[in-house]
């Protein structure tokens, strides 16, 4: 009979060790406490603990954690302020990676802006270009009179119209 439950167990191990998420399995702390024994948490050690062994999202060795906190010496005197024609620090890479994405936000923000000024542009010059050619074609063509309705262009308004729709032309769409 116990030959028979052998494979059984080992199948219930290997579906146990299987069913179990990695992560969770990897997502603890462990530390040796002020006595020297081995602790085991899935939360942080308090101050207590004098080597830390183990971090979730750290790699596995020694470290130790970083003090909040610096303690003051009586016989270490306090830094004096800066004096105002001291030499500005350097930036910070967080300081300078800020600066370069602004600069850049700005840059591609312009750019964006240039290429929206020349597709309407080229709009505006292709709308002006058609009205040229029906205007040379002699096409009916009607300008609104200064009660709104519509007046038909004679053949003077006409080349007047389209020497002001030239010289628009020449000035804007070269």
């Amino acid at each position: 009979m116990q030959r028979s439950s052998a494979p059984c167990l080992l199948a219930a191990a290997l579906a146990a060790v299987l069913v179990l998420p990695a992560p969770a399995a990897l997502a603890y702390w462990q530390w040796r406490d002020a006595n020297g024994h081995m602790v085991y948490s899935d939360v942080p050690p308090s101050t207590a603990a004098t080597r830390i062994l183990r971090a979730p999202g750290r790699h596995a060795g020694e470290f130790q954690p970083v003090q909040a906190t610096q303690p003051a010496d009586a016989a270490t005197p306090a830094p004096a302020p800066a004096k105002a024609s001291a030499k500005p620090t350097a930036p910070t890479p967080e300081e300078a990676f800020q600066k370069r994405r602004e600069a850049s936000l700005k840059a591609a923000a312009e750019e964006a802006r240039r290429e929206t000024e020349a597709a309407e542009r080229a709009v505006r010059c292709a709308q002006l270009r058609n009205y040229a050619t029906g205007l040379q074609q002699g096409m009916r063509a009607a300008v609104a009179g200064p009660d709104g309705s519509l007046q038909h262009l004679n053949s003077e308004q006409r080349q007047a119209e389209i020497l002001k729709t030239s010289a628009n032309l020449e000035k804007h769409c070269n």
